[in-house]
């Protein structure tokens, strides 16, 4: 069996450690999903990911704080407040989001996120998180996954003991959101410059996007010194302006995250997928993450019932697929004795 030369050139570049370019990237992008290049390109971003973590896969697992109509109403988001998917304000309590930040510890979890809406009182924010942050072992990594802040609530991150923190550019951002483009490029720039380790992914991939729109985000989770890149499909959501364009197929996932890892080359600690399913994990990805509480994906209060996977379900997942889930805390997003802040130097 004889491959596409050209492809087979850009692969034998990415297994040699060399970068491939934007252009190469969207060449990967393009091929048939029935042809022998993208088991190709998905076995390559396998041995990549294989070679560099050693067969480890992590669990990161994500409480969502509240849930309630949102005002930057994104396309693709049931906490929109335009599109009346949810009309309440449910919040769990303080002492709800410790129980479940340690019980997924407990449970063997590599990291702890904590997600709220874009508009959260971010006061509120930090005291749940130094409330968590007491009852986690010391070397847990915590990860804030909230709106967009600057170099003031960068420090406060780092004061409550947040290793890192989750944010992205999401595709069409300003398009399908009614966030300004700037407004995110900054908050990432302050997450750089404060030393906080950014997890970035690619998404919400739907079928309208263009290979060159996904090349680009890849891009730029490097660019911003991601620790952690991943892709995300877009679950449709009734009610949600996006719902009418449905959603990419498993194998479409897969090609993207392998063709993600392959840009990332190893300068990540960890390669994720959202949602888990078994291809996209024989395709470079092995992380993956475990929630609870409100999901921006589901339609009911607590993803846990619905969508979200339990950390014994990802660790099943991982092992399925030929990994050893990790034990202990991630690497990806390094514990530090004391917050150090570009304020204060």
């Amino acid at each position: 069996m004889k491959l596409d030369p050209e492809i087979e050139k850009i692969l034998d570049k990415a297994l040699a450690g060399e970068q491939i370019t934007r252009q190469e990237a969207v060449k990967l992008l393009q091929v048939d999903e029935n042809s022998p290049e993208l088991y190709a390109i998905m076995s390559v971003a396998n041995t990549l990911t294989r070679r560099h973590f050693g067969d480890k896969g992590e669990v990161w697992a994500q409480v969502g704080i509240n849930i309630w109509p949102c005002p930057k109403s994104c396309a693709f988001c049931t906490f929109g407040e335009k599109w009346g998917v949810f009309t309440s304000r449910v919040e769990l309590s303080l002492e709800e989001v410790v129980s479940r930040a340690k019980a997924f510890e407990d449970a063997g979890a590599n990291a702890i996120f904590l997600m709220t809406t874009a508009d959260y009182p971010f006061e509120r924010f930090l005291e749940i998180a130094k409330a968590v942050r007491e009852v986690l072992s010391p070397d847990m990594p915590m990860v804030a996954n909230i709106g967009d802040f600057g170099p003031k609530e960068a420090e406060k991150l780092l004061e409550a003991g947040f290793q890192g923190a989750y944010h992205v550019f999401r595709l069409r951002e300003g398009r399908d959101t009614e966030i300004d483009p700037k407004v995110r490029l900054r908050t990432l720039e302050t997450i750089r410059d404060f030393g906080l380790a950014l997890a970035y992914c690619v998404e919400p991939i739907g079928p309208e996007h263009s290979l060159e729109e996904l090349v680009e985000e890849m891009f730029r989770g490097k660019d911003y010194l991601a620790a952690s890149l991943a892709a995300m499909w877009r679950v449709p959501v009734p009610q949600t302006p996006l719902y009418k364009y449905g959603m990419i197929s498993q194998w479409t996932l897969a090609k993207t995250v392998a063709v993600t890892r392959i840009v990332a080359r190893d300068s990540i600690k960890a390669m994720g997928v959202h949602e888990a399913r078994i291809l996209p994990l024989r395709a470079g990805a092995n992380q993956i993450y475990a929630e609870t509480g409100p999901n921006p994906r589901d339609v009911l209060e607590d993803t846990s019932k619905g969508r979200g996977f339990t950390v014994e379900d990802c660790k099943e997942l991982l092992v399925e697929a030929g990994y050893t889930p990790l034990e202990g805390p991630s690497e990806a997003f390094p514990v530090r004795p004391k917050a150090v802040s570009p304020l204060t130097d």
